[in-house]
């Protein structure tokens, strides 16, 4: 499926790929990946392509300490700044704003980050089509921060502690909410026929938008290539056996 997107010039020219903290390391920080298969990740996320994406400080600093660079067009997240950038697509552009990272797991958002969020959220918004934001701060975290706020958000990709689910309209209908699975077994995928419009604008399943849960199960292919990058690496789910 994201092979032929890749492959199809048209379909890539609106498509972005966007992945979020933790793809690394797990956000609870068990089951963290074996010495040997850092090298093997940092190849295989790189060759993956993303057009953005976003580490904690711990993976951060895990790939620093085994002399790897972090994949082309990722960022690491600290726990002060907002940070961002501007995607080209066909017929318009996509600005992606990275949350910061909380002081420590399990603290409540602080009214700082929030107000440096809305800042960098309202310096994008006269330059692009779509403001995405990037948050590693998990469900409830996310769901509180959309409840209270006014982000300036068209679209949230949230990812952390909680259960995964594909997008859905915050309660006020402004911002589309997503959160990914852990584990690495599921990738969600939104499509949005057209840009959000008016100051009236609200997100609507099946009218200006839809979304879907594809799951990594048996049903996909094995990649060649990327069989070729692991190759040697144990199996982690030996250690379950």
């Amino acid at each position: 499926m994201f092979d032929k997107i890749r492959q199809d010039q048209d379909a890539k020219s609106r498509t972005v790929f966007i992945a979020g903290a933790y793809e690394f390391l797990a956000d609870d920080g068990e089951d963290a990946p074996d010495p040997k298969a850092w090298p093997a990740l940092a190849k295989g996320f790189a060759s993956l392509d993303y057009s953005a994406g976003a580490l904690s400080p711990e993976e951060a600093k895990a790939l620093q300490d085994q002399g790897l660079k972090m994949p082309p067009a990722w960022v690491a997240l600290d726990n002060k700044k907002v940070q961002s950038t501007i995607l080209t697509v066909a017929g318009g552009k996509i600005g992606v704003l990275f949350f910061p990272v909380l002081a420590k797991p399990g603290a409540s958002v602080d009214e700082g980050l929030v107000h440096l969020i809305e800042q960098e959220a309202q310096k994008l918004k006269p330059q692009v089509n779509l403001v995405v934001g990037v948050s590693p701060w998990g469900v409830q975290n996310e769901s509180d921060f959309l409840d209270k706020v006014k982000p300036g958000l068209d679209v949230l990709l949230g990812s952390g502690p909680g259960v995964g689910f594909s997008a859905k309209p915050s309660p006020n209908g402004k911002v589309l909410w997503m959160h990914t699975y852990t584990k690495g077994k599921a990738i969600y995928t939104v499509d949005l026929p057209a840009w959000p419009t008016d100051k009236d604008f609200k997100w609507a399943l099946d009218g200006n938008y839809s979304t879907k849960a594809v799951l990594l199960d048996d049903s996909f292919q094995t990649d060649p290539g990327m069989v070729d990058i692991f190759q040697g690496i144990p199996d982690p789910n030996d250690k379950h056996k």
